[in-house]
């Protein structure tokens, strides 16, 4: 990732942070745990991790992704990018990788 795309993926993860405050608290702690952004910019992928329930977090972001890419304009990218939300793939409740046996 280019230092451009990298500071992109940053400032796109603090103004999104905000917004995981309104997950339901049945999703117990969410939190982003890494944000992709496409080589032109025109997509954004933020994944994420939730300590209980995580579709229901996934399902919450989902409902809100109009609001929440209204807060990337303040990036002066060309175009408003695409924000897509994914769950976090192989992740414990402690976010860290599975330990293979």
């Amino acid at each position: 990732m280019s230092n451009r795309l990298a500071m992109i993926a940053s400032s796109a993860r603090e103004l999104l942070a905000i917004g995981l405050k309104e997950c339901p608290p049945e999703c117990g702690i969410v939190s982003i745990t890494r944000v992709e952004v496409s080589d032109d910019s025109g997509y954004i992928t933020v994944y994420i991790s939730a300590f209980r329930s995580p579709e229901l977090a996934l399902a919450s972001l989902d409902e809100r992704v109009k609001p929440l890419r209204q807060r990337l304009r303040v990036l002066e990218l060309r175009r408003l990018p695409v924000l897509r939300f994914r769950l976090e793939p192989h992740t414990d409740v402690l976010g860290l990788p599975p330990m293979e046996i």
